[in-house]
């Protein structure tokens, strides 16, 4: 009878050591769970933006960052369940959303798999496409995609990656911002308006690839009757001033390029740049300026002192 007992009480003790044992087991998967993102009930969810592979310096999510944000560094913010969108520059939104979930976990469309990372994660990591821009046939020091923290964010040529948006538009000068736009879709591949395509007269190149290249329109300048020291185009950054007077420009359409002829000072001789090739002297200018063809390039001349 002993025997029995002893028994049926270690059979017992075995069931409850079971049972303890799945009730451990429960509440360990229960935190594993919990522990992709910590949650705050009047905050949101501790996440991760790892943008640090893009050519932007800052971006910000609207409605989750109240300013830009260093896209150098991985960031850390907490954010409430919901759908968000992704911006790198002043009306510049990229062409995706990305969500968290109820858990603190992040989620986005599996169109955007080729260039996003971290579904089912606490971390987002935007990977963006590997692009070419050219801008070494254009006069100056390239073309900038947002407003510059130094010189080395202007691009003459380089491989960089970059997110999909629908609009994205460079200046050829600081403060000019050229009067076309153009945009990467999401398989990668840049495409723009066609009349802005070298192949018809344009500008452009690298429609339906990877590569895009700005040729710009070519123009002859020359300022001898403008009794200065020289020439220059303003607002085209790291154009030099040409100590003969006559100068070579390729440019990017945008509405107002001005010559400066005296150290520091900008003329009032002013010009346009259409899309379409078209340069037009503005209304103030017409006496001081007179356009023509030369050898088959468009010439911008000087007919009195500036």
């Amino acid at each position: 009878m002993n025997d029995l007992l002893f028994e049926a009480r270690a059979d017992r003790r075995g069931v409850l050591r079971g049972a303890l044992g799945l009730a451990a087991g429960a509440l360990g998967a229960t935190l594993a769970a919990g522990s992709v993102a910590q949650a705050s009930p009047s905050s949101g969810f501790a996440i991760k933006i790892d943008a640090t592979q893009l050519v932007y310096r800052d971006f910000i999510i609207p409605g989750v960052t109240s300013d830009w944000v260093d896209s150098r560094t991985i960031q850390s913010l907490v954010v409430a369940p919901g759908l968000y969108s992704f911006q790198v520059a002043s009306g510049y939104f990229a062409d995706f959303t990305f969500s968290v979930t109820p858990r603190g976990t992040i989620d986005y469309d599996t169109a955007y798999d080729a260039f996003l990372g971290g579904r089912g994660t606490s971390t987002l990591t935007i990977n963006g496409f590997q692009v070419t821009l050219d801008a070494r046939y254009l006069s100056g020091s390239g073309v900038l995609l947002v407003i510059p923290a130094t010189n080395d964010d202007w691009i003459a040529y380089k491989q960089c990656r970059m997110v999909p948006a629908s609009y994205y538009s460079v200046q050829q000068g600081s403060g000019e911002v050229a009067n076309f736009s153009f945009k990467l879709g999401l398989d990668g591949h840049w495409s723009y308006d066609a009349a802005h395509d070298v192949t018809g007269g344009g500008f452009l190149a690298g429609r339906g690839t990877a590569t895009l290249a700005f040729y710009g329109y070519p123009l002859l300048i020359d300022a001898r009757a403008a009794g200065g020291w020289g020439v220059t185009v303003v607002p085209i950054w790291g154009m030099p001033f040409s100590l003969t007077s006559v100068a070579y420009a390729n440019l990017l359409p945008a509405s107002n390029f001005s010559l400066l002829v005296h150290s520091g000072v900008v003329s009032p001789a002013s010009f346009s740049l259409a899309p379409d090739g078209t340069f037009a002297i503005a209304s103030g200018a017409t006496s001081l300026l007179q356009l023509d063809t030369y050898h088959g390039l468009r010439r911008l001349t000087v007919v009195k002192p500036l």
